[in-house]
């Protein structure tokens, strides 16, 4: 048992290991490198989501096509028109999903109903919190530090509070939807996440550092949280076996999907009032 536990951990931290590397490189890499990794994750968070909701496979096989082919759109368009990718998936394939929707025989009008609201709200879940990385990396002033702050303060506390609530954690936040997180955790997630936005204000010299220190661990903490009422009410324990030793690609970035909206919003506040 043990053993198990030890190549488990040993696991995690490789795969985390390449995760953390792979964001770095892509943020440092360049604008263009950074977006085509959104939509690669993207694309596997969103087939993870699809697959726990138990969605008709053709239209999971039509999601993937959709992506790849703006994904290869994006590797020869121009720099300046780079977004406009995430554009060219979402429209044909949410209109395509709603036609085969419409006209299949296989499900009631109030399933087909339930799959579209599935189709939109992952879309709006999943899908804009990528697109508006992108959209911060490439038009807010320091965007690439920015979002490479956001990224170190995400993986702060969800390192942080899995680890200390594992060791010493016993007041659980939600034991009906993840037993595992503990009051003691998140403290320490957002102790450590304070100490670093104070570091990062040091270093880069913007005030709204203190703020998404606040912010991000506890928004990253509520987009866990939500993620995992999602997999429960589908009795699923992981969102998917692509990431080992750490469920799924909707499982690692479940914090980051939902802290992104939140930056985004706060920051282009900041950016009119100041």
């Amino acid at each position: 048992m043990k053993k198990k536990k030890d190549l488990d951990f040993i696991i995690r931290f490789i795969t985390g290991l390449i995760y953390v590397i792979s964001i770095i490189f892509s943020i440092e890499k360049g604008e263009k490198t950074f977006r085509i990794v959104m939509m690669i994750l993207s694309l596997f968070c969103l087939f993870e989501f699809l697959l726990i909701l138990r969605i008709n496979t053709i239209l999971i096989k039509i999601t993937s096509l959709f992506f790849l082919l703006s994904i290869i759109m994006d590797i020869f368009i121009g720099k300046e028109k780079g977004l406009i990718s995430y554009i060219i998936c979402f429209i044909p394939y949410s209109i395509i999903f709603l036609m085969i929707q419409l006209f299949s025989k296989k499900y009631s009008h109030k399933e087909k109903i339930i799959q579209a609201s599935h189709l939109i709200f992952g879309l709006m879940y999943i899908i804009m919190p990528f697109y508006l990385a992108s959209y911060i990396y490439t038009m807010i002033h320091n965007g690439k530090q920015l979002i490479l702050g956001i990224f170190i303060l995400i993986w702060t506390n969800d390192s942080l509070s899995y680890l200390i609530g594992k060791k010493w954690g016993k007041r659980k936040i939600a034991i009906s939807v993840s037993p595992k997180k503990s009051i003691e955790g998140v403290i320490a997630g957002l102790f450590f996440c304070i100490i670093l936005g104070f570091f990062l204000y040091k270093v880069w010299g913007e005030k709204y550092w203190f703020i998404l220190s606040f912010t991000i661990p506890i928004f990253s903490t509520i987009g866990d949280l939500v993620e995992s009422t999602i997999k429960r009410s589908c009795s699923v324990k992981n969102s998917g076996v692509l990431f080992p030793g750490h469920g799924g690609f909707l499982d690692r970035l479940d914090s980051f999907i939902f802290v992104i909206p939140i930056i985004a919003t706060v920051v282009t506040s900041l950016v009119y009032i100041f």
